[in-house]
């Protein structure tokens, strides 16, 4: 019995990534167990209690670098090599105005299968959020980009125990495992978005924190701040963009007419290394397959390198085995937003427990990003047939206004697989 609380422990905290993420209102919390494993569906690891911050410096500066893009031509070597500066190809780049504004919906469908004779289990979660970003300053260097919730639709099944919540149509309190989500709506901030397509500074996010919780008792709303700030953070904000706007090319060893330039058969290259709940490199490989006046379509694959065990608080160590990712993206030229990007990753995580006994974990993330211009033209148009593209193979629980207090049947499941991105 030992042994399955210490796996369980581990499950609390494995994972490897993150969701956008938010906050709430209030209802009282189930019981501890199952406040941990929902706890868990939604962050990344870490230090719960680290502290709140808004960086007044950009996030990516030269002495402590994470990420780097470089643009990389398979069709072109001869030009690359003599350094010449003549521009050729098409530019690939956001092209915003200021008052510029598009809805975006992106949906995160995951699912966990823990693979134990002992103590096999499967967990999946389905987030939709939907929000409206707007061109506030343009700048030669730099955009400031406000971003604004409206809508958040999230789900899980996890070992039975069912839980959805639709901001939209939700009346009443709400669930506590949904109170991270439901102070975002009508909330947000801004940031600033380089020309290389990587984040310079936050503007107001600690403001959006402390609205996400204004709701919540006193004496909780400190510590759900800073799990909560744990959970989105700048990486969180980086991997949004990454996920959509950080995919466009940027070749900084080139002279600046020439960086976003591209040619069918170009391929550029993202590196990034995160640091929670394990350190972690993931190279991300973009390839343009094809451009015309209208769109651009752009390959996506992926490393995910294996790391060294760390210590997760006292429960025993967390490795990343490794995995890889594939993906697409449409890009709208006169934008230079994605229409449509469908991004699958695969990621197998080793647990060792305090007792040395290992458990093997396979994740499987599949994001989809959708952006809708709205006051630019012409543009490509997007099929909207529905507000919010669902995720095939993921069941919802037909009671949205069910709580997930109930504790399921785990006399056979000591184990609970749970998950962050």
């Amino acid at each position: 019995m030992d042994r399955f609380r210490h796996q369980k422990r581990f499950l609390l905290l494995s994972g490897a990534g993150f969701l956008l993420t938010g906050c709430g209102s209030t209802e009282p919390a189930p019981a501890d167990a199952d406040t941990a494993l929902i706890d868990e569906l939604l962050s990344s690891g870490g230090n719960s209690t680290a502290k709140l911050k808004e960086p007044a410096e950009p996030v990516y500066t030269e002495d402590n670098q994470t990420d780097h893009t470089q643009t990389v031509s398979r069709t072109r070597p001869a030009d690359r090599r003599s350094g010449q500066s003549s521009a050729r190809g098409d530019r690939l780049e956001l092209r915003l105005q200021k008052g510029d504004r598009f809805p975006l919906v992106k949906t995160v469908h995951q699912t966990l299968n823990q693979r134990s004779e002992q103590a096999p289990a499967l967990a999946e979660t389905r987030l939709e959020l939907t929000l409206v970003i707007t061109v506030e300053e343009v700048r030669d260097d730099a955009i400031l980009l406000g971003v604004r919730y409206s809508r958040v639709n999230y789900a899980h099944d996890v070992a039975g125990q069912q839980l959805a919540y639709d901001s939209s149509t939700h009346a009443g309190a709400v669930p506590w495992d949904a109170v991270p989500y439901a102070g975002m709506i009508n909330n947000g901030f801004s940031f600033w978005l380089g020309r290389d397509n990587s984040i310079r500074e936050m503007v107001g996010y600690k403001e959006f924190l402390e609205r996400c919780v204004a709701e919540v008792p006193l004496e909780r709303r400190e510590t759900l701040l800073s799990e909560i700030s744990n959970r989105f953070g700048d990486d969180g904000v980086a991997n949004f963009v990454d996920d959509s706007i950080g995919l466009l090319p940027y070749d900084a060893t080139v002279d600046p007419d020439a960086a976003t330039r591209v040619l069918p058969g170009d391929v550029w290259t993202r590196e990034r290394r995160l640091m929670q709940p394990v350190p972690v490199q993931l190279t991300s490989t973009y390839r343009l397959t094809g451009i015309n006046d209208t769109t651009a379509e752009i390959d996506i694959t992926g490393r995910i390198a294996s790391g060294d065990a760390a210590a997760l608080n006292t429960a025993g160590r967390l490795r990343i085995s490794g995995g890889h990712s594939l993906g697409r993206c449409i890009v709208d030229r006169a934008t230079g937003l994605p229409l449509e990007m469908n991004l699958t990753r695969y990621i197998t995580m080793k647990l060792t427990t305090a007792d040395e006994k290992e458990v093997v974990q396979e994740k499987t993330i599949v994001t989809t990003i959708r952006a809708f211009p709205e006051t630019r033209g012409p543009v490509a148009v997007a099929p909207v047939s529905t507000p919010i593209q669902r995720v095939s193979g993921f069941n919802e629980p037909q009671n949205p206004q069910s709580s997930s207090s109930t504790q399921p049947n785990t006399g056979s499941r000591a184990v609970r697989a749970v998950y962050p991105e």
